[in-house]
Formats: C-alpha cells, structure tokens, sequence
C-alpha cells in the first residue's frame, strides 16, 4: 500500500542534455522517442501532483571551474554544464515547491542519485517511504539509484515508461533485475489512489 503523503517521484537527470541534439540525446533517441518517455513522465508527474505526491528533481551539474569526478575531467566540463542548456530541466516537468536534491559529482559512483547528494536527507526530512523513479539512462542512473534505496530501506518502483536507455536489450535487462520493483506510472497512479 502507497500512502500518499509517504510517496514520492525522483526524476534523476530529466535535463536538456538528454533530450537536445547532442551526444548524449543521440545515443537515447530511439529509446525516448519509441518509449515516448518525456510525454509520459510529464502526465505522470502532473496526475501525481494532483495527489499531492512530492516531486523531487535530482539533477547532474557539472561547473567547469570546479570539475568533481573522474568523468567530469574526461568529458572538460562540457557535459550537465552549470550555467547552460546542458544542465536545464525538461520544460514541464519543475514547478515552484519541487524538491531538489542536486549531484555535482561526475563518475561512476556519482550515476547513483544518492551519492554525494542530498537525495537520502530529503526524502527523509519528507517521510517519504516509497519513491517512484524516473530517469536516464535506465540500466545506470535510475538503477543505481534503486539499488541503493533498498539498502537504505526505502520501497523504491522503476517507472518503465518514464525511462530510456541506450537500447532494447539494456532497458529489458534491467527491468528483469528489478522485476519485483517494476511498475508503469498508470499502475503506480492507481496503487496510490487506491490507498
């Protein structure tokens, strides 16, 4: 059972880096756009405010002049720029009362949302319980993420269709690591109103 004062959506790296033209967009577009991934968190997330569900955005920015993690290095700063269209929201998604729970840090270790972050400290100061992840690049991120939200002992779901990845066969595998976890935002939408 969801409570709904108990829940929450973390949207990990709905940024313009993903969706614009680019590297990064490149290698998820066919997954975005078959999974129509952006359209359907921006239904999720509005239906879920209605609930009262909290939103909590957990972004990657990267400040060229102070570059944290191997990756950050690796790429010049060039990627999730602080300061730029690399490091925006997705038009839609933030309104004023969103929490966020911002990750500099740009590295393996960093792909999980909690890592050096203030991820863990908000959902806790919030009550939240169970959190409903939605993100980039599925298999890593929101994964990683998920992982480590069961070691912590919060009851984490992988909204399917709200994520993309890099392709078929690493969407489908990590949905079958978190088989039990695995839900739609329909399904999830109607496991909190029933509550």
């Amino acid at each position: 059972m969801h409570k709904v004062n108990e829940s929450a959506i973390v949207l990990i790296e709905f940024q313009k880096e993903w969706t614009k033209k680019g590297l990064f967009y490149t290698l998820i577009k066919s997954q975005l756009e078959k999974r129509n991934a952006i359209q359907n968190t921006q239904s999720f997330v509005a239906e879920a405010r209605k609930l009262g569900i909290k939103i909590i955005h957990a972004p990657l920015i990267v400040d060229p002049a102070n570059k944290k993690g191997w990756m950050a290095y690796l790429t010049f700063g060039k990627i999730f720029t602080k300061g730029t269209w690399r490091s925006e929201i997705v038009d839609g998604l933030y309104e004023e009362g969103d929490l966020i729970a911002l990750r500099e840090t740009y590295n393996y270790k960093g792909f999980d949302a909690f890592h050096e972050s203030m991820l863990e400290e908000t959902l806790r100061e919030n009550n939240i319980q169970t959190i409903f992840i939605c993100g980039f690049a599925t298999d890593q991120c929101p994964s990683l993420t998920l992982n480590t939200a069961e070691e912590k002992g919060f009851e984490p779901h992988l909204v399917t269709n709200c994520t993309a990845t890099f392709g078929d066969f690493f969407q489908k595998r990590a949905e079958r690591r978190h088989r039990e976890r695995v839900l739609t935002a329909q399904n999830a939408l109607k496991a909190i109103s029933s509550a």
